[in-house]
């Protein structure tokens, strides 16, 4: 596992959090990228990390890399992967009519 390189918290950089804040339904896929672009990038603009990457509660390596995190992210290809492993193992079955 790669080394994680993390910025020192400095007083200067400001509060952590927005004062206001509102939730948003997202209504397309190009939606979708943009607002997932941005929480991707906003550690690394908060000069908390080095990369998106680097961020521990990053959805970015599930996305890039489909690699497992710390949080649980479904997704199409962990939906089939899912699906192809409760169907392992289990033959096809066919239904006979009457």
């Amino acid at each position: 596992m790669a080394q994680v390189r993390v910025r020192p918290l400095d007083s200067n950089l400001g509060p952590f959090w927005q004062k206001r804040y509102y939730d948003r339904n997202v209504r397309d896929e190009h939606e979708f990228k943009v607002k997932l672009r941005y929480l991707h990038r906003n550690p690394v603009k908060r000069g908390l990390v080095i990369e998106p990457a680097d961020w521990k509660w990053s959805s970015f390596r599930h996305y890039a890399l489909r690699e497992a995190g710390v949080v649980e992210v479904e997704s199409a290809w962990t939906a089939s992967e899912r699906e192809e492993q409760a169907n392992r193992g289990a033959g096809r079955i066919f239904l006979s009519p009457g």
